[in-house]
């Protein structure tokens, strides 16, 4: 099986004073009816920043967390201050946003399936880099997205042949999304699952901040819960 090594992965954005190497956190393919299948790549967070600014003013204040999507043709900053005052989507076409793309680095491995438990328990005691595939079909849209990413963190017990994984953050595509615009409907999500059907997500949600019983402003966590009892999931080792 063929899988992206995404600790060797990357895009890298251009702008007229700035070229932006990023590495990648996982992948979404989409699978719409009539359409052919489109791929997300998530990049990992960085912090705001004064590129090549003075040492001692590096870091944008107040900072903020900054992260993304790329598709062939489309992107989407995603910006979590701490506060969602002012916050509003950018996304829309790359041709219009940035001066243009180093070709996408998608490093692809061979992995091999850990088809049951003990698999899974060896590969993870043996230190092997594990990826997961999360596949959930929404039957109301006819969409159905494959979600892969690393699992960097794995839970295992031997004694009782039981593991679980709890990883992110990744690309989760919310179907019931009303957003015209494709990469509005994203969410930024850890999964977690400890059998091969079945994930819950947790997604980056609005959360009021209250002061004396009154609440006075918003900020992002990782707090609203999804459940997916169908979702099907699969999981390969890297070569040690």
């Amino acid at each position: 099986m063929v899988v992206i090594d995404y600790a060797r992965s990357f895009v890298t954005f251009v702008l007229p004073e700035n070229q932006a190497r990023l590495q990648l956190e996982g992948s979404c393919q989409l699978t719409a009816p009539g359409t052919a299948p489109e791929r997300y790549l998530m990049f990992a967070s960085c912090r705001g920043e004064w590129t090549y600014g003075e040492p001692g003013r590096l870091f944008l204040q107040p900072n903020y967390d900054f992260s993304g999507l790329f598709s062939d043709t489309r992107y989407r900053l995603h910006r979590v201050r701490y506060t969602t005052e002012g916050e509003a989507l950018d996304a829309g076409l790359i041709a219009e946003r940035f001066s243009g793309m180093r070709p996408y680095h998608l490093r692809t491995v061979e992995a091999t399936p850990l088809a049951d438990a003990q698999a899974v328990i060896e590969a993870t005691l043996a230190n092997r880099v594990i990826i997961a595939r999360t596949e959930i079909a929404d039957t109301a849209s006819g969409v159905t997205q494959v979600i892969e990413y690393p699992v960097k963190t794995m839970n295992v017990k031997p004694e009782t042949m039981a593991f679980q994984v709890d990883t992110g953050p990744l690309p989760l595509y919310d179907a019931s999304s009303d957003c015209p615009e494709v990469m509005g409907s994203f969410l930024w999500a850890f999964c977690a699952f400890n059998d091969f059907t079945g994930a819950d997500f947790v997604c980056q949600a609005p959360v009021p901040i209250e002061v004396g019983g009154q609440v006075v402003a918003a900020t992002t966590q990782y707090s609203e819960v999804r459940c997916f009892a169908e979702a099907r999931n699969a999981l390969f080792a890297l070569e040690a």
